[in-house]
């Protein structure tokens, strides 16, 4: 399960370029959404409600690929090319992508890359979120924030990271499975989702 094939590879590739686009999609997205937002004063939390789509990467490599260090290497690599495809805020993404992925790979940590289903998901959505609340106090100087906005913008995050980032991730990943268009990845081995394809 830690060696790594050409297809794993691939899958990281194409993974990254789709979530890649995918983020920097969301990155305008919530530009809108900011300033749909300002006339009420709530334009810092713009981002927040999709915030979880930024994790996406790292839990779908992850789930698929059931490899240490998958999560964290494609979450690197998407916002990197977020950067490359004209992403404004810059290089920092990178380091972004970075704390956002060990984050999530923290969740198939915790299960020693044995567990899988809704558990390293959804502990890799609550990782996230804490590693990129923290990075966000020093990248974005949340310290000056109200505690209260401070509460809404850590709540609001965890929300947008359980639905994006475990329970979307997850209800695709199974399709998609299902399908037979993972079938040579290791996501193709659980009896979980054998079972579901069977009774389908």
């Amino acid at each position: 399960m830690t060696k790594w094939a050409l297809k794993d590879v691939i899958m990281v590739g194409i993974a990254s370029l789709i979530f890649g686009v995918i983020y920097l999609g969301a990155v305008h997205f919530g530009l809108l959404l900011g300033t749909l937002l300002t006339p009420f004063g709530l334009s810092v939390l713009a981002n927040e409600f999709i915030f979880g789509v930024w994790f996406m990467a790292a839990a779908f490599a992850g789930y698929v690929l059931r490899k240490p260090g998958a999560a964290t290497i494609t979450e690197m690599i998407a916002a990197l090319l977020e950067v490359f495809m004209g992403n404004f805020y810059g290089p920092i993404i990178f380091i972004s992508g970075f704390v956002q992925g060990i984050g999530t790979e923290a969740g198939f940590a915790l299960g020693r890359y044995r567990r899988y289903g809704w558990f390293p998901l959804v502990t890799g959505a609550v990782c996230a979120t804490i590693t990129s609340f923290l990075w966000g106090i020093i990248r974005s100087n949340f310290i000056n924030l109200q505690w209260q906005l401070l509460l809404a913008i850590f709540l609001i995050r965890l929300l947008s990271s359980l639905f994006f980032s475990a329970f979307l991730v997850k209800i695709v990943c199974d399709h998609l499975t299902r399908m037979g268009v993972l079938n040579s990845y290791p996501i193709a081995e659980d009896q979980t989702v054998i079972v579901k394809r069977k009774t389908a």
